[in-house]
């Protein structure tokens, strides 16, 4: 008989209530604990939160009880958000406590540096926050004020007249950065975590996760050489739950074209992401470690063309209603990979270039240069039949974290990757 892993849902909304359903409905898992951060749903039957009867388990909002229940692996689903307040320490609280953990956050390579990476200085992270635009409320009403008195701040720091003692300010702004925005842990870190608690990380979902660190890199597999590759995701956004990023406001759509630029906020949380994507496959098709990636982003709003109501949110025309994100890998200056994302809320505002999927709705084209040849995939759904329904997205993810738990927890400690290796079985039919 198979063995039944026991496991721990964080943070049970789109994605992870999906996975706690699924994993409540599965013969293969026992879910021992669900960590919310609602105060209502706290006390409430696991069952009851997944849409199905009473199991006789409930959910609460102590870190305590969770680091102490026995489980084999912790679905980790927590908001975008929530990687800028504190989620590292989580996950490192996990590992250390000898749980496996598979997330849909940004665990794909730890090892690749980001904006607020804890080998960044101090001050160079508060010189990017003072430039970071916020629109919507998903980091709280107060962060507006906050960012314009830090601007302030900076500017004076960085004038003339201060510049003897930044190396002190540096030292002494440290602890206040971590404890108003913690820095994200380093590879490093993770890795003791993982070899302190005897258990692995790995990150997966649709995107990163499948369609680059499986797809495009072992569609890579039929070149002899590889010179460049382009990976392109266009999503339309209006049937998304309000619960991502704290609603489309947050994102920047329905806002002024001028309140959407390179330092938006989705710009820089998407670092998090595309950054290990990219290091990734710098290391799978170049064999460069991730501290010779080099990332630079360029992202603009599109202005909507159609009203659009979607959600609490009303796109209306002249306001955003497409947003173009390209992250751009480089080796010293070789552009090695651009991935690009282009969201839009409501078929009348999707924003298609001369290199985009031909579908209204949502897609993604892979190209790969080199030779012998030179290889394009298109991933396209039929405008006509499309329904805007978000589950797709939500349940590949749910699929790509729930599928590889079991093969988790018998890796050895550390930090896990996709294996593109050739692998063989014994035929038995």
């Amino acid at each position: 008989m198979t063995r039944r892993h026991r496991l721990i849902i964080w943070g049970p909304g789109d994605m992870g209530g999906r996975a706690l359903r699924t994993a409540l409905e599965s013969p293969r898992f026992d879910v021992v604990g669900v960590k919310v951060f609602s105060p209502h749903k706290h006390g409430r039957d696991i069952g009851e939160l997944a849409g199905l009867p009473p199991v006789g388990i409930t959910a609460t909002t102590s870190k305590a009880e969770i680091l102490a229940l026995e489980a084999d692996c912790v679905v980790h689903t927590p908001t975008t958000p929530a990687l800028v307040q504190g989620a590292d320490a989580d996950v490192l609280d996990l590992l250390e406590s000898g749980k496996n953990v598979v997330s849909a956050a940004s665990y794909h390579n730890p090892a690749m540096p980001t904006w607020l990476s804890e080998t960044r200085s101090p001050l160079g992270v508060l010189r990017t926050v003072a430039q970071m635009r916020v629109t919507g409320g998903a980091f709280g009403p107060q962060l507006p004020k906050a960012l314009s008195a830090l601007k302030t701040l900076m500017r004076v720091v960085d004038s003339p007249p201060v510049r003897f003692a930044r190396p002190a300010l540096d030292r002494l702004a440290g602890p206040l950065v971590d404890r108003a925005i913690p820095r994200r842990a380093s590879g490093e870190r993770l890795q003791a975590a993982c070899l302190r608690g005897g258990v692995s990380l790995h990150g997966t979902g649709l995107h990163p996760g499948l369609m680059v660190e499986q797809l495009l890199l072992r569609l890579a597999g039929l070149l002899d050489e590889v010179r460049e590759v382009r990976f392109l995701e266009v999503g339309d956004l209006s049937c998304a739950p309000d619960g991502m990023w704290g609603g489309l406001a947050s994102l920047g759509f329905g806002m002024p074209l001028r309140a959407v630029d390179s330092n938006h906020a989705i710009a820089l949380m998407q670092h998090f992401y595309f950054d290990a994507v990219l290091a990734n496959v710098g290391h799978a098709l170049f064999g460069v470690s991730a501290d010779q990636v080099r990332v630079e982003r360029h992202v603009y709003p599109v202005p909507a063309r159609v009203r659009v109501e979607a959600g609490g949110s009303v796109i209306e025309p002249g306001s955003v209603g497409a947003i173009h994100m390209s992250y751009r890998g480089y080796i010293g200056d070789r552009l090695f990979m651009t991935n690009a994302e282009c969201w839009h809320v409501g078929l009348g505002n999707a924003h298609l270039g001369p290199d985009h999927p031909r579908s209204l709705a949502s897609g993604h084209v892979i190209t790969l240069d080199g030779s012998p040849a030179r290889i394009e995939m298109r991933n396209e759904l039929d405008d006509e039949t499309h329904s805007g329904d978000w589950s797709a997205v939500t349940d590949i993810s749910v699929k790509a974290m729930v599928d590889v738990i079991p093969e988790l927890c018998l890796a050895p400690p550390g930090v896990a990757t996709p294996d593109l290796s050739p692998r063989l079985r014994l035929e038995t039919a």
